[in-house]
């Protein structure tokens, strides 16, 4: 891949949390789950530079110890893409990933996929990542974001139920997972920081939505790769085990 965009990874991370608070320093193997996930995005030769984005001293802490790029950031964002905005008012950049703070055995592959969409496609400005589930409970489950594409990958809606509903006869359509990195473009990026958040995004609870409702596009590709989202303590055990080699994702 020929290299033309200088490239900005970008973890967002918040001490507050209703399920799981404090999630980003939780204790794996000896490390703080943003430390891991800061060494697999470091793994990303693309990166020109890597940042912890939060709003929080403990956190900004943590990574000064552990020798982590930090900004602080404002305590008003109500979105993981609206701090990654206000760090690309800060650093220069052509295109932004956000890379979700609670996936410490995160595929390095899945960032490169990502990234590679911008290099297939120059007019795409905002990217993402689906993968196929057949699992019946993680397709009914409201936790599980799923995602429908047009032929050309662009995403034509998201919704925490069931798309496609598959409830007529016959042929079965594909369902696929939302895969929760961003990317864009700085110029794309700006415009998102400014928009009001919509009906369907509150409704759902669903980012891209609301650049959806005013007409953006949003391209996915389709990933193989499994990663796990750390939602609660329990999840702590399953990491380690990837991470010491008991379990794997692939």
């Amino acid at each position: 891949m020929e290299k033309t965009l200088k490239i900005i990874g970008v973890i967002p991370a918040r001490y507050k949390s209703s399920r799981f608070p404090g999630k980003p320093l939780v204790d794996i193997c000896g490390k703080p789950m943003i430390w891991w996930v800061y060494q697999q995005a470091m793994k990303v030769h693309e990166f020109d530079k890597v940042y912890v984005a939060t709003d929080d001293e403990r956190i900004k802490a943590a990574c000064d110890e552990h020798n982590m790029n930090v900004i602080m950031t404002s305590d008003r964002h109500q979105t993981g893409s609206d701090r990654v905005a206000e760090v690309a008012s800060k650093v220069e950049g052509d295109l932004f990933i956000n890379i979700q703070g609670d996936e410490p055995v995160i595929n390095p592959e899945m960032i490169q996929e990502v990234i590679s969409i911008f290099f297939e496609d120059e007019t795409v400005t905002f990217g993402s990542l689906k993968k196929e589930i057949t699992d019946p409970e993680e397709i009914r489950a409201a936790s599980t974001v799923k995602v429908v594409t047009d032929q050309k990958g662009d995403a034509m809606y998201f919704s925490r139920s069931v798309i496609p509903s598959n409830i007529k006869d016959g042929q079965m359509a594909r369902v696929f997972r939302h895969v929760g990195i961003y990317a864009y473009k700085r110029e794309f990026l700006e415009a998102f920081s400014k928009m009001t958040q919509t009906e369907l995004e509150l409704g759902e609870g669903i980012e891209p939505l609301r650049a959806m409702e005013r007409g953006y596009k949003m391209r996915l590709k389709e990933t193989k790769h499994s990663s796990i989202g750390v939602d609660l303590p329990e999840h702590i055990e399953k990491v380690e085990r990837v991470i010491q080699g008991i379990d794997k994702l692939d």
